[in-house]
């Protein structure tokens, strides 16, 4: 009966991901058909104290295959099975209640036991800890981590993890797909900084440039302006110069002219003297001959 249980899950999981429920209205009646049947069948099992039918029943309320979704309902199912000791269940179970709820002391310890059983080989076990890492519930999001565990779970014979490894395999080829737009666009934006900072880079050198030709420019324009500066202040000196030689020699022949004047005054001085002296030679003989005549004439009171 177990092995006919199973055999009828399989069937109702391939089922489920085999017929798309959008291709039209008769394939979604046809599937909402198949799986209500399957509900049917795994009910009676499980009322029955199936704890493989009643996983699979907790499944599908969990999910609302073949019957209308219901969380609580599922999860008392999961439980029964659990109870008669149904690892799968468990599983589930520990699942869940992280996914709700977070981490604690107990939580942690099954944690612990799942990894361990993973490490051990048991398939349910590891396509558990493979959701763990693919939905990051529990343990810390690694989609790398979620495809191993769940790719040796489908080895092991789990369909289900076959599934969520495509799913895993498909976000990651998302997620490089990103990675790689990303990095694109990252070198498109260097090249284009590159190419905008070559362009500045440019732009400021023929700037530099511009500068240090007009500074250039400038120093020559001071420096012709300082030659110009220079040849007139020579030239104003040399004018200045020769303006000073002028008045020196001016000056010179002045003092020559001056020189010579004040020589000729002297030399008529002289000759003025020598010309009195040669009257008053007259005249002092001329008194010997007569008293009256010269210059002492006044003085004697005989000539008055």
């Amino acid at each position: 009966m177990r092995n006919l249980c199973n055999y009828i899950s399989k069937i109702s999981l391939t089922l489920f991901f085999l017929i798309p429920v959008s291709i039209n209205a008769e394939a979604s009646i046809y599937f909402s058909d198949v799986s209500a049947g399957v509900f049917r069948f795994q009910i009676k099992l499980a009322e029955q104290g199936n704890p493989e039918a009643q996983y699979k029943v907790g499944e599908m309320y969990e999910l609302g295959r073949g019957v209308k979704k219901d969380e609580q309902i599922a999860l008392s199912w999961f439980e029964k099975a659990a109870a008669q000791g149904h690892k799968k269940s468990s599983y589930k179970l520990l699942y869940l209640e992280i996914k709700s709820n977070g981490l604690n002391d107990f939580t942690k310890t099954q944690l612990g036991v799942l990894r361990q059983e993973s490490a051990s080989g048991n398939a349910n076990a590891q396509y558990y800890l493979g959701k763990m890492y693919a939905t990051g519930i529990g343990v810390p999001k690694s989609l790398n981590n979620a495809l191993t565990w769940l790719n040796k779970a489908t080895f092991n014979g789990i369909p289900e993890a076959e599934h969520e490894a495509i799913a895993v395999e498909e976000e990651l080829a998302r997620i490089r797909e990103q990675e790689a737009k990303k990095r694109a666009a990252a070198l498109s934006e260097s090249k284009e900084r590159k190419a905008e900072e070559e362009r500045q880079k440019a732009i400021k050198q023929k700037e530099d440039e511009k500068k240090r030709k007009a500074a250039a420019a400038k120093r020559k324009s001071n420096q012709d302006a300082e030659k110009k500066r220079s040849a007139e202040q020579l030239k104003r000196l040399e004018s200045e110069r020769k303006a000073l030689a002028l008045e020196k020699a001016k000056l010179e022949k002045d003092k020559k002219s001056i020189e010579a004047q004040k020589a000729r005054q002297a030399k008529e001085e002289r000759k003025e003297t020598k010309k009195e002296a040669t009257k008053e030679a007259k005249n002092e003989k001329s008194f010997e001959s007569d008293p009256c005549k010269g210059k002492s004439a006044r003085f004697l009171s005989t000539c008055r």
